[in-house]
Order: C-alpha cells, then sequence, then structure tokens
C-alpha cells in the first residue's frame, strides 16, 4: 500500500514538473519574440510626392508654313518679292508669275471682241439703213401691182429682223468674250501671298527645276516641342504649369502645357525594361512660354507630379480594408488608408499626410502602441 502511493506520488510530481516546463518554455520563447521585435530595426519610408518627371524638348516657331505657288504649270516665275530673313504681314506679296499660255489666250480674246465690235458696227449700220428705207413714201401701186408691193414690205420687215437678231448674237458674243477677258487678266501674272505673319526663309538650292525657290514662313511667337511616351501620356494635363530649363545653360522659365496630342508620332522599339523589347509610342506635346529663346535650342521640360504611392510591402491587408503603420516618436500607430491599384502600384488616396514617415516592412509581431527601433534612429 505504501509503494502505491510512492509510486502516485512520484507520477504526480513528474506531471507536475512537466507542466511547469512547458509553461516556462511558452514564457521563455514569448519574451524571446518580443525581445526580437524590439530589437529589429524597422526600415521606415516618408510618404511624398512622385518625382517630377523630366522630358526632352525643343524650342520652335508656333507654326512654320510652305510657300505653295498653286500656279499652273504654264506659268514662269517673273519675281520674288522678299528677301531671305525679311519680316512680312499677311498678304504681302511673295512671288509673282507670268503664263505665256494665259498671254495666248488674251491675245485671242482681244481679236475676237475687236471682230465682235465690228460686226456690231456693220449690224447697226445695216439696221439703221433699213429703217431708213422703210420710212421713205411708197408710190401708189398701179392696179394690178398691190400684192408686189405687199410681198416688197415683207421681205424688207424679215430683213431687218435677221440683221437685228444677228446684232444680239453679236452683242452676247462680246459680253462674254469681255468676261472671259477680264478672267485671263486675272491669271495672266499670278502672285502668291504670304498666309501668315513670320519670317520668310527661302532655300534657292531646292527648287523644282522651274526657278522655284522653295519658301517657308516661321511665325511669329515660340513653343516647346516635347516628347512624352505612353508610360507617363497620362500624367500630362492641358494648362498643367511647367518649368523650361535649357541644357546649354541653368536658366529657368515658367510655362504651361497647351496641347497634347491624341495620335502617337513614332514608334521606338525598347530593349527589355517596361516596354519589354516592344515598341513604345511617342506623343507629342507643346508647352507656352513668354520668354522667347532661340529656335531649335534643346530643353529639359520639368512636370511636377501630384500622385504619391506607397510601397506594396508597407501596406497590411485586413479584411477589405488596407493599414499603415505610421512611426511618431519611436511609436507606431496602425492608419487605415485608402489606396488605389494603378498599373503595378498603389496609389494613395487618403489616410496619411505628406512627409508622414511609415514603417516600409511591417511584420506580424507589431503592435498599436508598439516602440521600434529605426533606419533613421
Amino acid at each position: 500500500m505504501k509503494k502505491l502511493l510512492s509510486r502516485k506520488r512520484s507520477w504526480l510530481i513528474l506531471g507536475i514538473l512537466v507542466v511547469l516546463v512547458v509553461i516556462v518554455g511558452v514564457g521563455l520563447n514569448r519574451a524571446k519574440k518580443q525581445t526580437a521585435t524590439a530589437k529589429k530595426q524597422y526600415t521606415t519610408y516618408q510618404v511624398k510626392r512622385d518625382s517630377a518627371l523630366l522630358l526632352k524638348g525643343k524650342v520652335a516657331a508656333k507654326e512654320t508654313i510652305t510657300v505653295e505657288t498653286g500656279v499652273s504649270s504654264t506659268g514662269t516665275l517673273s519675281a520674288i518679292n522678299v528677301k531671305n530673313g525679311e519680316h512680312v504681314e499677311a498678304g504681302t506679296v511673295l512671288m509673282t508669275f507670268h503664263d505665256d499660255q494665259v498671254q495666248s489666250q488674251l491675245t485671242e480674246a482681244n481679236q475676237t471682241i475687236a471682230k465682235t465690235k465690228l460686226a456690231i458696227q456693220n449690224d447697226q449700220k445695216a439696221i439703221a439703213t433699213l429703217k431708213k428705207a422703210a420710212a421713205q413714201p411708197v408710190a401708189t401701186p398701179a392696179d394690178g401691182e398691190t400684192g408686189s408691193a405687199a410681198s416688197s414690205d415683207g421681205a424688207a420687215a424679215d430683213q431687218l429682223q435677221q440683221v437685228q437678231n444677228t446684232l444680239a448674237a453679236d452683242q452676247l458674243t462680246l459680253q462674254q468674250s469681255t468676261d472671259s477677258l477680264n478672267q485671263l487678266n486675272g491669271k495672266l501674272n499670278p502672285e502668291v501671298t504670304a498666309k501668315i505673319a513670320g519670317t520668310i526663309n527661302i532655300d534657292t538650292a531646292s527648287n523644282n527645276n522651274s526657278g522655284v525657290p522653295s519658301m517657308q514662313i516661321i511665325s511669329d511667337g515660340q513653343v516647346i516641342d516635347g516628347q512624352v511616351t505612353e508610360y507617363d501620356y497620362l500624367k500630362l494635363k492641358p494648362d498643367m504649369a511647367v518649368t523650361v530649363m535649357p541644357v546649354s545653360n541653368a536658366d529657368r522659365f515658367a510655362g504651361k502645357i497647351m496641347t497634347i496630342d491624341k495620335t502617337p508620332q513614332t514608334a521606338t522599339p525598347t530593349t527589355g525594361g517596361q516596354g519589354g523589347g516592344s515598341e513604345v509610342a511617342t506623343y507629342r506635346f507643346t508647352v507656352q512660354m513668354t520668354t522667347e529663346l532661340t529656335n531649335g535650342f534643346n530643353v529639359q521640360i520639368r512636370i511636377p507630379q501630384e500622385t504619391v504611392r506607397l510601397p506594396a510591402k508597407s501596406l497590411v491587408k485586413d479584411g477589405q480594408d488596407r493599414y499603415v503603420y505610421v512611426v511618431n516618436q519611436h511609436k507606431v500607430h496602425r492608419q487605415k488608408v485608402e489606396v488605389q491599384k494603378e498599373d503595378g502600384y498603389w496609389r494613395l488616396l487618403s489616410g496619411v499626410t505628406l512627409k508622414s514617415r511609415i514603417i516600409a516592412n511591417p511584420s506580424q509581431h507589431l503592435k498599436e502602441g508598439q516602440e521600434v527601433q529605426t533606419d533613421v534612429d
């Protein structure tokens, strides 16, 4: 009996010792985890707007127009009325031509008019003669000659009507010939005028084998021609304020985006990166500024960004909500944020303010109000 009680007591003591070992082990493990968590140094990220875009651009005239003569192939250049580098206003006569074919048509038209005028004079004389003859008294016919006299009067009336019809036809021909002459006069020496105000650029070495030089009008005023790829296209908006920076000096000029093309200009082959080896579409946009620079200058266009991105690893998901840990005086505060996934990154909509510092690599053991060590300590 004593041996049985002693054995039970031994098992009881052993059980108690096992329980104590388990309790101590769990406590030590928790303490170890807490110590490890407390000692872990966390990387932080300062909430800030995206870096400004730096895009390439070039100073250019607002508009460059190639002068089109629009003159018939039979026309020849007779005068260039402007000089290279000269400033002209809209409507200024740039070039004058002479059309030899029109000249021949004018000669024919003048001959036709002269002949028609002579014919009209003859018609008018014939009419006057016939009317005068009709006004003369006619002798009383003898008996039996009544029919003959009536027949003579009828023939005279028909003749007068025929001459009057001829006169009307000749007068119509004269009017048509005169109208044609006026039109031909306008085509004889056609003039090419400037459609816009600007500076003349003449390239005498380039012509169409007819002696007509290549001529352009470079408009007054300037724009910056910029290029943006499809990856940054949606970051540009009309009227957005930008900074124009010439690459040749340290000057800075204020400007704003005026236009953004909807159709790409070129497709540039890429070798990996975002394009993955495919072609990247490039779009033209223009910037207006009040300061004038030299046409052709290369510039950089600095475009500030309003978007705020958060590192994906800084976000902790809890159900449908997402949180970040904001660091303040070495302690963390769990803060709910509104974010939106865009093109592989998380865009901050609300929840934390700019310049806030958040934990970039939170662990599952972080607790509200916990004191932590960070990379900025």
